[in-house]
């Protein structure tokens, strides 16, 4: 069953939440809900200006970095397209 919740907003905020819902390609509503969700879950609110990432994605961009670091896993760089091409599919 579900149930009406009803809270007042900064109209242009509204408006701002909803074009950036929409350009993700979800509803306001869906927004919402699924932050709520968390709320519930993981019983704490989170406030950033920036992407924070999960701890399987810090996970594997800390490994990436490191190996940025010392050069492994790295290739090229290349002279030309042909030569970066015969690399992708060795």
């Amino acid at each position: 069953m579900q149930t009406m919740l009803s809270i007042k907003i900064d109209r242009e905020l509204k408006k701002k939440a909803q074009e950036v819902a929409g350009i993700l390609g979800v509803s306001l509503n869906a927004v919402i809900n699924q932050n709520i969700k968390e709320f519930v879950s993981e019983r704490k609110i989170t406030f950033a200006d920036h992407p924070i990432l999960n701890p399987k994605a810090r996970k594997a961009l800390d490994k990436l970095l490191a190996e940025s670091r010392t050069n492994k896993n790295i290739v090229g760089p290349f002279k030309t397209m042909k030569e970066m091409i015969s690399s992708l599919d060795s």
